[in-house]
């Protein structure tokens, strides 16, 4: 416990502003917070509780969604990226942020200490330590074991590098402060914003913790919890925190709650990969029955393109440039299903990236360049279950190539035989003649098409002949990666919700 005067010194400490450098982005941190310190810890290892975040090397925050991470009030909003890895010095992955924002009137002290970051890019290969909620609160007590993460500064160790310590639960207060460690084991002022987590009976973890503010290093620090401030997050954010209650603790399992981490600290994967694949158990029932029978679930989603319409032509102002578009989709589970879990923009059957992990499914700055594109949809549900949109043509600075003609009506009789030499179309042996056409209509509106776009500058394999269109004969050999990536790189992610 610290005197109320420390209390308020601590607080100050963080607050002050001092001129930022002259080559510093204007959104970024303006003043110093105290170094991260974890006493009596070790160094985790790679991707060792992945979802512990540095805050650009000021404060540790925790990656609770694959797109919001929580942190403290105290630490401020100016964040505009956040820094997953083992060091602020080594491998690392730096993703951007859409906003952040702080609890009004939170900080040390209140046990209201929150504050978030939406993120701008969803980090889907990480798994998710969900925050601890309703009845599994009640493990909250004097003796429990649990595990503090951060960075910064240590008793092993220079500043920035993760580190882990396990200790116990000391006391909780009335205003909801969860008092932690001690006896050498412990967090310091400083190391704000970082997570506390807790091993269920049924082996999965959760996330309840928020460092706060504390004393000498090693005696022990004060935690705000997650769950007292998880109405104002979800309603900031307009992102479901918590897919097995709502947000008053009540027992309300969604088809994502369910493969949680059994074993976060162990480290799976990497950095350049990502950090999945470690074990994770089924549906939780930590407060009642599961969400929903996944042997029954045998159906994909239903899918479809909702917007642009199918044979949507888009100019650009010189015909030349690429034009970019929002594309939006609609998924759902079957009746009785597990739910949707996410969905994928496919252009020209190929997946280029663009996942989008609730509603409403959209894509946002989706950049084509000239020429007719097949977009479509694939929905996944939590099963594993696909399902796929029927695609829609959509044509940049050009318009839709017209429908081949239709064959000329069938004028033999259906009592003759055809000979080998008859205008059938067919040998006698039943394979098509050379008269036949077998890419006849591709690219047209009524085929596939099958390449990704338009030929660089000097380069015309591939592309259709007659009608100017960013597609090539069905089975051409013709490549097609390049637009694709393209593509893939334009696809600046999804729409965001607020």
């Amino acid at each position: 416990m610290r005197p109320p005067a420390y209390i308020s010194a601590a607080f100050v400490a963080l607050s002050f502003a001092t001129p930022a450098a002259a080559d510093e982005p204007p959104d970024v941190l303006g003043f110093p917070v105290e170094p991260t310190e974890i006493y009596g810890g070790v160094d985790t290892v790679t991707c060792g509780w992945p979802t512990t975040v540095s805050m650009l090397g000021q404060c540790t925050g925790t990656l609770v969604h694959p797109e919001v991470v929580i942190f403290a009030a105290h630490c401020g909003s100016g964040y505009n990226a956040v820094i997953l890895g083992e060091s602020i010095n080594g491998p690392k992955r730096q993703v951007p942020t859409e906003f952040c924002q702080t609890f009004p009137g939170g900080g040390p002290g209140n046990g209201q200490d929150f504050a978030f970051c939406k993120l701008s890019q969803p980090q889907l290969d990480i798994p998710i330590v969900p925050i601890l909620m309703g009845c599994e609160t009640d493990i909250l007590k004097p003796g429990q074991q649990v595990t503090i993460v951060g960075f910064g500064n240590a008793d092993t160790g220079p500043y920035g590098v993760k580190r882990e310590v396990v200790t116990t639960i000391n006391s909780i207060t009335g205003n909801g402060e969860v008092d932690i460690g001690g006896n050498g084991k412990d967090s310091c002022q400083g190391d704000s914003g970082g997570p506390v987590f807790v091993q269920l009976a049924d082996g999965s973890w959760r996330v309840f913790g928020i460092t706060s503010y504390g004393g000498a290093c090693g005696t022990g620090g004060m935690y705000s919890q997650m769950h007292r401030g998880i109405e104002w997050f979800e309603q900031q954010s307009g992102i479901d925190l918590t897919p097995c209650h709502n947000v008053d603790g009540t027992w309300n399992p969604t088809p994502a709650c369910k493969g949680f981490p059994l074993d976060p600290g162990a480290g799976n994967g990497d950095w350049g990969t990502g950090c999945g694949g470690g074990p994770v158990g089924g549906q939780s029932v930590t407060c009642g029955s599961a969400a929903c029978d996944e042997a029954a679930d045998k159906e994909g989603p239903t899918v479809s393109v909702l917007s642009p319409a199918d044979e949507t032509v888009l100019m650009s102002p010189d015909m030349a440039e690429n034009v970019s578009t929002a594309i939006s989709v609609g998924a759902t589970d079957n009746a009785g299903g597990c739910g949707v879990k996410e969905v994928r923009l496919l252009i020209n059957g190929n997946d280029v990236g663009g996942v989008d992990v609730a509603e409403p499914y959209e894509f946002a700055n989706v950049s084509f360049p000239t020429g007719c594109w097949e977009v479509g949809a694939k929905a996944i549900d939590w099963v594993g279950n696909e399902g796929m949109a029927e695609p829609i043509t959509l044509c940049i600075n050009q318009e839709p190539p017209p429908p081949p003609p239709p064959p000329p009506p069938d004028t033999t009789d259906g009592d003759s035989e055809s000979s080998g030499d008859s205008d059938s179309g067919e040998s006698t042996d039943g394979a098509p003649t050379t008269g036949s056409d077998p890419t006849q209509g591709n690219g047209s509106g009524s085929g596939p098409i099958t390449t990704a776009g338009p030929a660089t500058a000097g380069d015309t394999s591939g592309l259709g002949e007659s009608d100017g269109c960013a597609c090539a004969a069905e089975g051409s050999d013709a490549p097609r990666g390049g637009a694709l990536m393209l593509l893939g790189l334009a696809l600046l992610g999804r729409r965001r919700r607020r």
